[in-house]
């Protein structure tokens, strides 16, 4: 498979999630008021804080391909595994949107991120074992895990800390090139 075919379709994949994540955002038709935005305010935080997730998601997937020569089968499929799990986030957005105090809708938002995270590590690894690349040492993918682990488990206690994780690993990954020169 060709390098930019491939690179175009994970980009039209994100690109559509992106797309169906704002379509769960529904801002009141029959109310035009301040207090009518008020109320929606934790559904469009949830989509903000996808949206800058999906966006550093991206980058960090255009900054690895950027230095591919070969893709392969095995790098393929671990794609489409990443994809699933980015395809996934709309749905979770939506549901910790409509009650960001709810546990079970914080821990499945927080599972598809640690799903996510697992995904990428396993994408890094096959580009790795079959391209010549800079990667990211493995203490910060440790890192990463870790904050969405702990993220997960206090999630468990107060569910909007999920959004304070997401954030921080965020941050972690925000500039992929400073992240494999500062390790």
């Amino acid at each position: 498979m060709k390098k930019e075919r491939f690179e175009a379709f994970s980009d039209a994949v994100l690109a559509i999630v992106l797309t169906i994540l704002v379509l769960e955002v529904h801002l009141p038709s029959d109310d035009h008021s301040l207090q009518a935005l008020i109320e929606i305010a934790p559904e469009f935080l949830a989509y903000v804080f996808s949206f800058i997730l999906i966006a550093t998601m991206w980058v960090n997937h255009h900054y690895l391909f950027s230095q591919v020569k070969t893709i392969n089968n095995r790098i393929i499929w671990t794609n489409i595994v990443l994809l699933f799990w980015s395809s996934l986030l709309p749905a979770t957005t939506a549901w910790i949107g409509t009650d960001i105090h709810s546990q079970i809708a914080a821990v499945l938002y927080a599972i598809n991120i640690v799903f996510y995270n697992i995904s990428f590590a396993f994408l890094r690894e096959s580009v790795t074992a079959s391209n010549t690349i800079v990667k990211p040492k493995r203490v910060t993918e440790w890192v990463s895990f870790g904050i969405n682990v702990l993220t997960l488990i206090i999630t468990f206690f107060w569910p909007p800390f999920v959004f304070i994780g997401l954030i921080t690993n965020v941050l972690l990954w925000a500039m992929p090139h400073l992240v494999t020169q500062l390790n």
